[in-house]
């Protein structure tokens, strides 16, 4: 279960999933597992930001990009 998945768009859920795949395939094997979303908001500039398993956060955005 992802916190706080209901408050976003499907458009948004989209870019989510997408990103967080994108992302899961750039780190090794060891961490894999730590990259699964737990928690997913919006902030105040319209950015969808997740908060992994790792508990670190991203924002993702529509370029497909995390920072």
């Amino acid at each position: 279960m992802i916190i706080g998945i209901e408050n976003l768009t499907e458009e948004q859920k989209i870019l989510m999933f997408r990103t967080n795949e994108l992302h899961t395939k750039c780190v090794g094997n060891d961490y894999k597992d730590g990259m699964k979303i737990v928690k997913v908001w919006i902030d105040e500039n319209n950015c969808v930001c997740v908060r992994l398993k790792n508990s670190q956060w991203y924002h993702y955005n529509a370029k497909g990009e995390w920072y």
